[in-house]
């Protein structure tokens, strides 16, 4: 039993740990995107930035040089402190590459310093670079793999001045790894975080809501295994007060419902064989009781020999009334197939009026009004196609059940109508009795059920079961309903058509 219940918590624990790594999986590919979006975003805005330095330092450099009245010195205060507020390094430099002035000396920048003639001098190459496309800002240390930049990137410009000759190059390093998990850690941090939990924590639940009608399932199918049937398989997900019955999936929600429906329909097989035996125990108890007490008493000379013929027609009709059973049980288990080579097309509204003239003598003991309403389908007839035989035995166990639990003078309705959509017949046999309640519809048709088992009508339960296995082989559907026109039991079946236009209903 201990193996049974870690074996669902071993399922739920997997599961939400597969949704976690999940999660996880997901996450870090946001993150991953975040931070590729973020690096070429900002290198583009520090590309944009530096280029708008260097022209405002152009400008600004170009007015301080056009008046007369500003020093040297005051011009190289000016850059110095400019350089220190916009977090740059500023270069003067000639076209031929010489450095006239520099705030400072960037490190990636040391390599493509030459010292010349007491000058100092940039390579050929970084002079290209530099110069090539002025006004734009140009970015070095790029490599090429998952993360498109490096750590740290070189941002350059180089725009001319109006002093001839003379170019104005600011330089900048980004971090870009600093750069973008600083936003990551202080911008999406808590929200990354916020949303990891809730959907871990939805997970869990829906994983757990799926599960547990599983092992609910699984905890029923062991006890009905066992012979209990009166389990059930509870969810409490399924009540109406819950909130997590949403999380549900229809298809869990129906397994649910048809598996209940099954262990209910086992219970009902289980109390219905007992009741079975105990009728067949009875129904035979009943005759051979009296046969043995007859032949008993015939033997012991209680009854004399003048009464023999009395007393031996009434162990023959006790004979006949076993047989009689014997032989509706052999039938009832022989009619769920149907002989193909048997199936025609009949009138069934004949059909009908022969069987209604055949209990003349029943209606007219108990003085029972029959209305007939028949429909028709084709040339004034209603045809079907099926066992016309049994289609009849059908029928007059329908009528004769009618008859028998109409009261006096009441009412019996019988009808026919046709549905050209579905092409079938569908037969209505109603009447003015108690009806059957409302709990006993859909087992009126089992196998020696009766609706009151106290009544002593004569019966063994089988007339009805015998009108399902009938119907059901030819592949249609019978039912029971509360009457509404009489008031009392409707029972309603159907036959298949041939595919005819029907006429109007005369």
């Amino acid at each position: 039993m201990s193996s049974n219940a870690k074996k669902p918590q071993s399922v739920l624990f997997r599961t939400t740990l597969s949704l976690a790594v999940g999660t996880i999986l997901v996450f870090l590919v946001l993150i991953l995107v975040f931070y590729r979006q973020t690096t070429v975003s900002l290198i583009s805005e520090n590309e944009r930035r530096i280029e708008r330095q260097a022209e405002s330092l152009a400008l600004a450099y170009d007015s301080l040089m056009a008046d007369a009245s500003v020093s040297e010195s005051a011009v190289q205060a000016f850059i110095n402190s400019f350089a220190r507020t916009e977090q740059v390094s500023v270069w003067f430099v000639r076209s031929d590459g010489r450095i006239e002035y520099s705030t400072s000396v960037p490190d990636f920048m040391r390599g493509d310093i030459l010292k010349a003639d007491n000058y100092v001098f940039l390579t050929n190459e970084r002079v290209l670079d530099l110069f090539l496309h002025k006004g734009t800002a140009q970015t070095s240390d790029v490599t090429n793999g998952l993360f498109a930049n490096s750590r740290s990137v070189a941002v350059s410009v180089a725009v001319p001045t109006a002093q001839k000759d003379l170019n104005i190059v600011l330089f900048n390093t980004l971090n870009v790894e600093h750069e973008v998990f600083w936003r990551l850690s202080n911008a999406l941090l808590l929200p990354i975080l916020i949303s990891f939990a809730m959907a871990l924590l939805f997970f869990s639940l829906m994983a757990r809501s799926l599960i547990r009608p599983l092992r609910a399932l699984s905890d029923a199918a062991t006890s009905v295994t066992k012979g209990d049937l009166s389990v059930r398989v509870d969810v409490p997900e399924l009540r109406k007060e819950s909130t997590l019955k949403y999380m549900l999936t229809d298809e869990i929600t129906n397994m649910v419902s048809t598996v209940n429906s099954m262990i209910d329909r086992l219970e009902h097989q289980e109390a219905d064989r007992k009741v079975f035996i105990s009728s067949i125990a009875h129904d035979l108890r009943t005759p051979l009781t009296s046969i043995k007490g007859f032949l008993s008493a015939i033997s012991d000379g209680t009854i004399p020999p003048e009464n023999y013929p009395k007393y031996m027609d009434i162990i023959q009709t006790q004979v006949e009334r076993i047989q009689k059973l014997i032989n509706s049980m052999t039938e009832a288990s022989s009619l769920s197939q149907i002989d193909e080579s048997k199936m025609e097309d009949f009138d069934i509204n004949e059909m009908i009026r022969d069987a209604v003239q055949d209990v003349e003598n029943l209606v007219s003991e108990k003085t029972i009004s029959v209305n007939v309403d028949l429909g028709t389908n084709r040339d004034k007839q209603m045809m079907v196609f099926g066992e016309s035989q049994l289609q009849y035995r059908v029928f007059y166990n329908l009528l004769t059940n009618a008859i028998k639990f109409t009261p006096q003078d009441g009412i019996i309705g019988i009808s026919t109508s046709y549905n050209a959509d579905e092409e079938k017949v569908y037969v209505t046999i109603e009447d003015s009795g108690s009806g059957i309640p409302q709990d006993k519809l859909d087992r009126v048709f089992e196998s020696f059920y009766k609706v009151d088992p106290s009544r002593t009508e004569s019966g063994f339960g089988l007339g009805l079961y015998i009108c399902r296995e009938i119907i059901t082989a030819h592949g249609e559907k019978i039912w029971a309903e509360k009457g509404e026109e009489l008031g009392g039991a409707k029972f309603v079946y159907t036959i298949k058509t041939r595919s005819e236009k029907p006429e109007e209903k005369k």
